[in-house]
Parts: structure tokens; C-alpha cells; sequence
């Protein structure tokens, strides 16, 4: 049972881990002028429709 547990926790962090990058990543993308906020907010959008979540705004 311990090791379902670590393996959720593990899968967890990873999960927030690469939230926090793909967040960083667009970040930067809108500061270097490659995406605008309209764009970000499109992405933001249609990742929250195929994963069932709430959009966070851009």
C-alpha cells in the first residue's frame, strides 16, 4: 500500500512540476512578444475544455 501511495505523491509533484514550467514557458513567451494575451488565453482555453477544468485568465 505504501508503494501506491509514493508512486501517487511522486506522480503528484511531477504533475505540479510541469504545470509550474508550461506556465514559466508561456510567461516568457508573452514577455519576448511571441504570443500576445489573447493567444495565451486561447491556449489556456482549449487546454481547460479537453482536460475539463476551469481556465485560469491570462
Amino acid at each position: 500500500m505504501d508503494v501506491l501511495n509514493e508512486d501517487g505523491a511522486s506522480e503528484r509533484a511531477e504533475l505540479h512540476f510541469l504545470a509550474a514550467l508550461t506556465d514559466e514557458l508561456m510567461r516568457h513567451l508573452m514577455d519576448a512578444g511571441v504570443l500576445n494575451r489573447q493567444q495565451l488565453q486561447s491556449i489556456e482555453n482549449a487546454v481547460a475544455e479537453r482536460t475539463g477544468g476551469i481556465p485560469r485568465a491570462w
